[in-house]
């Protein structure tokens, strides 16, 4: 081996990169079999190529993320929502069980996932802050309002009608809300159960009723989401909601476009993209298939997916599908 190494030093051209060419030279000698390999791999400046990606394959999955229950219950919109089992419980059932037990719960998961159709599967009456960045305080407690005759009167907000009714209250995207006014909840789901209400003294302080519940939902990949400790620590089951195969499969969506999805979610998980069809996307396809055509309702998914990631999703369902697929333009 010494010999070797000698006779390719004494050979070597003014500039050449001894290291290389000594490592190169050790790995032929010792190991013959991995030089096709590595010449393949090292160039003339002794860099090192990046191997090349390999492209992702379609194949059908069975998830196993969430197993379809064997319960229907009814949304108020009169839409079925079939449960689903959260660990060896029924999540409907999990839903009634911490509000009866004052556990609070945060479910977290990309939108269209069902997070809003299991809270309101859940609970018959039901009420909703939609959060966003500009969600002040009085959006929770309310504030005053003009009246037909040009004067002024108070108005309860969502949380004090909620607290005083004895009801549940979703706090939909509660990560996209300024921690300070989240802050402004706390008193109720304290021990104390108590708010004051500065901004209307006659109101002075409520009191939540049995049955007052609060429960919240966010995207934790979405723009500007905030998640303090002081908020999570009072939510104390917190779970994780993703789009069930099984479920979209048994709901009337083809085997092709699940296939579509699930591959689409891999890629997003490798980083390749970030959006990913969830159920609501799965029903509407399905229903959007029976009225103009699988061709339609693809053209329609891909103009669906936020712009950058379309080549993605385009290519998956080209995969799948076996002839070229494009975004809907007219």
């Amino acid at each position: 081996m010494t010999t070797a190494i000698m006779e390719t030093i004494e050979q070597i051209a003014p500039g050449a990169d001894l290291g290389s060419t000594l490592f190169t030279t050790l790995m032929q000698t010792t190991h013959p079999e991995s030089s096709a390999t590595l010449d393949s791999l090292v160039l003339a400046q002794g860099k090192v190529n990046s191997r090349p990606t390999p492209k992702a394959k379609v194949v059908p999955v069975v998830s196993a993320d969430a197993l379809v229950g064997d319960s229907i219950y009814t949304r108020p919109n009169g839409e079925q929502y079939h449960a689903r089992k959260w660990g060896e419980h029924d999540d409907v059932m999990v839903l009634r069980k911490a509000r009866m037990d004052q556990q609070f719960i945060l479910l977290y998961g990309a939108p269209g996932c069902g997070k809003t159709a299991l809270v309101e599967a859940a609970y018959e009456e039901l009420y909703t802050i939609m959060g966003t960045g500009d969600t002040e305080l009085a959006d929770f407690i309310g504030g005053y309002v003009q009246t037909p005759s040009g004067g002024f009167m108070w108005e309860d907000g969502p949380l004090v009608k909620a607290a005083e009714e004895g009801k549940p209250l979703l706090i939909d995207e509660i990560g996209l809300i300024d921690p300070k006014v989240l802050s402004g909840v706390y008193g109720l789901m304290d021990g104390r159960k108590e708010l004051t209400i500065t901004a209307n003294p006659e109101r002075g302080t409520i009191k939540a009723k049995d049955g007052f519940y609060v429960i919240a939902a966010t995207n934790p990949n979405a723009p500007g989401v905030r998640l303090s400790e002081a908020l999570l620590s009072r939510f104390i089951v917190q779970s994780e909601m993703t789009t069930d195969w099984s479920l979209a499969k048994k709901l009337g969506a083809s085997t092709q476009i699940v296939t579509v999805a699930q591959n689409i979610n891999r890629r997003q998980a490798s980083g390749e993209c970030g959006w990913c069809p969830q159920m609501r996307e799965l029903l509407a396809f399905r229903d959007i298939s029976k009225s103009f055509g699988t061709k339609f309702a693809i053209a329609n998914l891909i103009a669906c997916a936020p712009e950058l990631d379309r080549p993605v999703v385009a290519d998956v369902l080209t995969r799948v599908y076996g002839e070229e697929c494009r975004p809907a333009k007219i």
